[in-house]
């Protein structure tokens, strides 16, 4: 990081400069940068997909079966995983991706609240990888989170990992994916599903269906991280080619010459769309995950009420809405009736382009899969309306605070602590656009991990990282200050958070309301652009926590920062000579 004072740049370039001209930048970027690639390399092999295989991707794991055990005997199941690069086409057009076990999105973990979890994962790429496990706590296992250069360095390649933990007091929807550099979004990822007999609303769905909502580059993810933190890009992040659902979309593929950045990839029109079969009569709760790297999607069935009864882990008081808003890295369960004629509906995921910088031609940002009800014409092709349109929203804003209520009431802990975090886009004279935390712009330990320091006892931390230090177990609050004119989803690692209220404006400590008697609790929250937002946690879990924006382009920028949390307990932690043994390796 420069040790010059950056100048603050009060809005981050929105819509500043025209699409003749981003697409120059972009055009003169690439032909100066021919291998840029961070977690790809565009020199790869090539190989020749088949058309439209499902090799790669498993839509059968999507629907859990009914015949999995739901006990609270627990077991211990292990996975064997292998990562490697391959050329697939998820929309029609080739692109090489990141896989785990050949498979795109990855294979399902499914399992019960206290069960042990076992992944054995081999590196057969060229370049060093973790896995996070999103909303799971890690008690007393802080350095299987997978954080790169936060609690382990990379998997070599070439080498395996083993990560080893249980799943005590928990359960719901998540999902795990790499936090190496940007390679989930190249394809590390997948779903993890938690169950247990305690849920409270086990009994009131047949049907049991996983969606995971994501954007799609056609570039790989290391030259548009490469561009971002560039002059060239003059502060707008890499706006989508297309979306997925579970993997599978259609692209017109006339429009990638359109592209911010055109690939020139063989490409195939009329890919198929995912498929969801319903039965009349039957209840169906579909799990949603936001796995992308930017847009904040709008969910709908056609015809078809969505009655929210999970946000992030954790049971909700049922409440019925048409749309859903879902940022990057949220999940939600929902319960969807079969109730319609039998007929094709259209499943629609709308990326709100409102919060993008500038347009990309090739974009289409209704991202669909089709509803098949039992005895309905076969097609990808029919009528289907949508709930009445009252156009997107301007920004990016989760669901109402006052429409998510906690099954289990609980009132918001009192605060013994308070920390103002606030963060901001800054450019340098350098021209390179970065995000700041409290005066810092976090870049990764590539050969340590401040898990490791924090374990030996080091108390004086590189200056790229932000670390605040939590030496009792107590209840923290953190009152976030958005200087940016963009919302952020901010996720908070081993740990779940009441999120007392947000909004646009000051926060007055004292004067401003707060929800305090049954706060929403979750792990993934959405910063309003020029906002605030005030969350409480329990200081309970011992571990080095990184709390930073789920917008991959904005934890490349440097959009972490880090919680040591009872550094006392820390420098007792048994880790795996195995897993340190890593930052040495060459």
């Amino acid at each position: 990081m420069s040790a010059e004072k950056p100048t603050i740049r009060e809005k981050r370039s929105k819509r500043k400069i025209g699409l003749g001209g981003m697409i120059f930048v972009v055009l003169a970027f690439l032909a100066l940068a021919p291998d840029l690639g961070l977690g790809l390399s565009l020199k790869h092999k090539s190989h020749t997909p088949e058309r439209f295989s499902e090799s790669w991707n498993d839509a059968s794991q999507f629907l859990l079966s009914k015949d999995f055990d739901i006990t609270k005997t627990p077991t211990t199941r292990v996975y064997h995983w292998e990562l490697t690069q391959s050329t697939i086409s998820p929309d029609g057009l080739d692109r090489p991706m990141l896989l785990v076990n050949g498979m795109f999105p990855g294979p399902l973990i499914e399992v019960n609240t206290g069960d042990q979890i076992v992944v054995h994962v081999t590196n057969n790429m060229v370049n060093g990888s973790t896995i996070h496990w999103h909303g799971i706590y890690q008690n007393g296992t802080n350095w299987m989170d997978g954080t790169m250069g936060v609690t382990q360095c990379a998997i070599p390649p070439g080498q395996s990992m083993t990560y080893n933990y249980t799943i005590p007091n928990q359960w719901g929807t998540y999902w795990w994916h790499a936090h190496a550099a940007s390679q989930y979004v190249d394809g590390i990822l997948g779903p993890l599903i938690v169950h247990s007999p305690d849920e409270p609303h086990l009994e009131e769905y047949d049907k049991d269906i996983i969606m995971m909502l994501q954007d799609y580059y056609h570039t790989d993810s290391g030259s548009l991280v490469t561009w971002f933190l560039s002059p060239a890009s003059q502060g707008n992040e890499p706006v989508p080619d297309n979306g997925l659902i579970n993997g599978r979309n259609s692209f017109n593929c006339s429009s990638d010459a359109q592209a911010l950045f055109p690939t020139g990839n063989k490409c195939t029109n009329g890919a198929p769309l995912a498929t969801f079969n319903f039965k009349t009569g039957l209840t169906y709760r579909i799990r949603l995950i936001n796995t992308g790297a930017f847009a904040d999607f709008q969910f709908s069935i056609d015809d078809h009420m969505l009655t929210v009864i999970e946000a992030d882990g954790i049971d909700m008081q049922p409440v019925a809405v048409q749309r859903l808003p879902i940022h990057v890295a949220q999940r939600y369960s929902v319960l969807v009736k079969a109730n319609q004629t039998v007929g094709n509906y259209y499943v629609r995921a709308t990326m709100n382009t409102n919060c993008f910088d500038v347009p990309n031609p090739a974009l289409d940002p209704l991202v669909k899969a089709v509803i098949h009800y039992e005895g309905a014409p076969v097609t990808q092709s029919f009528n289907s309306t949508d709930w009445t349109v009252s156009g997107m929203a301007p920004v990016c804003l989760d669901l109402a605070l006052d429409m998510l209520h906690p099954y289990d009431a609980q009132p918001a802990p009192t605060a013994d602590v308070s920390y103002l975090i606030s963060f901001i886009f800054e450019t340098g004279s350098n021209g390179i656009n970065l995000a700041y935390v409290n005066g810092i712009s976090w870049s990764p330990l590539m050969t340590d991990a401040t898990l490791f320091q924090s374990q030996k006892g080091i108390t004086l931390f590189d200056t790229t990282q932000q670390i605040v230090v939590l030496n009792n177990t107590n209840v923290v609050e953190l009152v976030l200050i958005n200087h940016d004119d963009g919302s952020h989803p901010f996720h908070l690692h081993g740990h779940t958070f009441s999120v007392l209220g947000w909004g646009n404006g000051t926060y007055i400590p004292g004067a401003t309301p707060l929800e305090l008697t049954n706060p929403l609790r979750r792990d993934t929250v959405t910063i309003p652009q020029k906002g605030w937002t005030v969350v409480r946690f329990m200081n309970d879990n011992p571990g080095l926590w990184t709390f930073h924006c789920h917008i991959d382009w904005h934890l490349e920028a440097g959009m972490l920062i880090q919680f040591e949390s009872l550094p006392e307990q820390i420098k007792k932690f048994q880790i795996p000579s195995k897993i340190t043994a890593m930052c040495d390796a060459k």
